[in-house]
């Protein structure tokens, strides 16, 4: 009788480890257009595929339990069609993410993330770069002790003075500064540092819209001022700044000005389509995909860069507004032009 009450014991225990497990849970609603897609669940550090699942009925969830080889809380990327769509703390609990959101709630962690998020999507919204590094390296700073600490040091580093990028590194945790997502962005800083201001510009090919290789060089008027504007037909805001660059385009092409814009990560016959859609005037160079980001090392698109008649930049991420003001110093202008 006692081997029996010993064994039952025994079992009582285990089942008790079992019931006691961590538990992360992920309900997702998503829009028509991803019906039958392959949704992903991969580690923001190191880009390991954690889950995957097919959204059916616009609907898709992950589950997964702590175990010794997964830890929670666990920072990671919900992506479909090899993009990010979210982002989610694997945490304790039962999270819900719906087509408006870019961030599941439902768990505190991803509830702080969310209200975190809001607040530098809005920052970004004022296009104010100097804020959003700012806001950045505070949110890291507040964050240092928990999985949220991660995205926003990235973020410092995608866009902060490559100056600062040593000094910064060297108080990190060393399990933020070793991932290979923070490398990556490390290594993004330093061909910042070789393409500032004062630096000349660096060549690279692309292709014409019938397909032949040509290179940035041949869109480079010497003598002229030039914006190089990256870009894309995909990106919302890089659409949405066209009018203003026609504006810019037209008010100063005459008087020594050259815009050349390069398609990043995008289709030619997307990128031609766009042009046409557009009635854009200036020159593309097609087909340069990911290129330009491992040159000059921005993380986002629209992107800009100013060059001087000699091709040494003047000025690099500054918005179309704040580019007149240059071109109406260097070259006169319409001065009622907005």
């Amino acid at each position: 009788m006692k081997k029996i009450l010993s064994v039952l014991a025994v079992g009582g225990i285990l089942l008790s480890t079992a019931a006691c497990k961590k538990e992360s849970k992920i309900e997702m609603n998503l829009p028509d257009k991803y019906e039958g897609k392959t949704v992903e669940l991969i580690s923001f550090a190191d880009s390991t595929v954690l889950s995957s699942a097919v959204i059916t009925d616009g609907k898709a969830e992950f589950v997964n339990q702590e175990s010794d080889s997964l830890k929670f809380p666990l920072f990671a990327q919900i992506v479909i069609d090899g993009r990010i769509r979210a982002y989610y703390v694997m945490e304790d609990g039962v999270s819900q993410l719906t087509d408006s959101m870019s961030v599941p709630t439902g768990t505190p962690l991803n509830d702080r993330f969310s209200t975190l998020l809001a607040t530098l999507d809005s920052i970004e919204n004022l296009d104010d770069m100097e804020q959003y590094v700012e806001f950045a390296e505070k949110s890291y700073n507040d964050n240092k002790d928990n999985v949220l600490g991660a995205y926003f040091g990235v973020e410092w580093l995608k866009y902060a003075d490559p100056a600062k990028v040593d000094s910064f590194l060297n108080v990190s945790p060393k399990d933020f500064r070793d991932t290979k997502k923070v490398r990556y962005y490390e290594a993004f800083a330093r061909h910042r540092a070789q393409t500032a201001p004062g630096m000349k510009y660096t060549d690279f090919e692309g292709e014409t819209v019938s397909g032949n290789k040509t290179t940035l060089s041949s869109y480079i008027v010497p003598g002229h001022y030039t914006l190089l504007d990256f870009w894309a037909s995909w990106c919302p805001y890089c659409i949405k700044e066209l009018p203003d660059l026609a504006s810019l385009y037209s008010d100063f092409h005459d008087k020594g000005f050259d815009i050349v814009g390069v398609a990043v990560r995008d289709k030619t016959a997307d990128t031609e389509a766009m042009v046409k859609k557009r009635d854009l005037k200036w020159n593309i160079l097609y087909n340069t995909q990911k290129v330009p980001y491992d040159i000059y090392g921005f993380s986002g698109i629209p992107h800009h860069i100013l060059l001087d008649p000699d091709g040494v930049i003047i000025s690099r991420g500054e918005n179309v507004a704040k580019i007149r003001e240059r071109l109406e110093e260097y070259l006169g202008g319409n001065k009622t032009a907005e």
